[in-house]
């Protein structure tokens, strides 16, 4: 088994964050919204893998992505582990494009409905709110639990 390092990106405009509508109904998050994001490569850094991965996801182009917190996802059902970086950008340039639509589907969320928005897991909620309002680096853990599959988040 192998650790598998990945990044998510929040990136925000104005009074918007950009979140990803997930369409592969064999994904866990079947439906719902989270913070476009991804594998980083090999000899790329973080930062360099969640410009590439915004890109990637919504055609839009960030800069100076600011690291604000670190999630262990790890799967005891599975045995899958991964551990990733979240950023946030308020540097963004360019329109929203559906680039994989089998895959997720970008779309702007006002950040006024974030919290109300169901749409958003509360796990991803909480750390989307403490990635914008904090300035320091927050570290959660989201577990699947055997032998149910049941989860918890755990965000000190």
């Amino acid at each position: 088994m192998s650790i598998r390092v990945r990044v998510a990106c929040i990136g925000v405009r104005e009074s918007s964050i950009v979140l990803m509508k997930k369409r592969i109904r064999s994904y866990f998050n079947y439906n719902q919204l989270t913070p476009p994001g991804g594998g980083v490569e090999l000899h790329e850094t973080l930062e360099q893998a969640c410009i590439r991965e915004m890109r990637e996801e919504t055609g839009l182009t960030i800069s100076d992505p600011k690291l604000r917190g670190i999630v262990s996802y790890i799967n005891h059902t599975n045995k899958d582990h991964a551990v990733t970086m979240f950023f946030v950008s308020t540097c963004l340039e360019g329109e929203l494009a559906v680039l994989e639509p089998e895959k997720h589907v970008p779309e702007w969320v006002e950040l006024s409905t974030l919290s109300t928005d169901e749409r958003v897991p509360d796990y991803y909620r909480a750390m989307i709110a403490r990635s914008l309002t904090d300035t320091g680096v927050f570290n959660a853990t989201i577990e699947w639990l055997q032998p149910d599959g049941r989860f918890r988040c755990t965000l000190p």
